[in-house]
């Protein structure tokens, strides 16, 4: 009997679901680890982007990281607001004539 390669290559259902959400889980919490070792090493900005960028890719398939990045766009989103209305609506200042 000749099997083609594509019978081969088929996992079952549940397995092939275990298996992206195990390498979702390694690849977000690399990253978040990532993002928190460079909260110690003197790297300027790269935590703004690297744990946010570790909870999406958790957040892929776990509700508590859905939830998490939901919380922290709501509080920069006030923060933002926050320092919009203190210090009106130019943050940059404006080039010297």
């Amino acid at each position: 009997m000749i099997r083609r390669t594509a019978d081969l290559a088929r996992a079952p259902r549940g397995f092939s679901r275990q298996l992206r959400r195990i390498a979702v889980a390694i690849a977000g919490f690399g990253v978040l680890a990532l993002g928190l070792v460079l909260v110690v090493v003197p790297v300027p900005g790269t935590t703004i982007v690297v744990i946010p960028l570790g909870l999406t890719i958790l957040a892929k398939e776990f509700a508590w990281a859905s939830s998490t990045l939901a919380w922290a766009t709501r509080t920069v989103q006030a923060l933002w607001l926050a320092v919009r209305q203190m210090f009106g609506r130019r943050l940059v200042p404006a080039p010297a004539r």
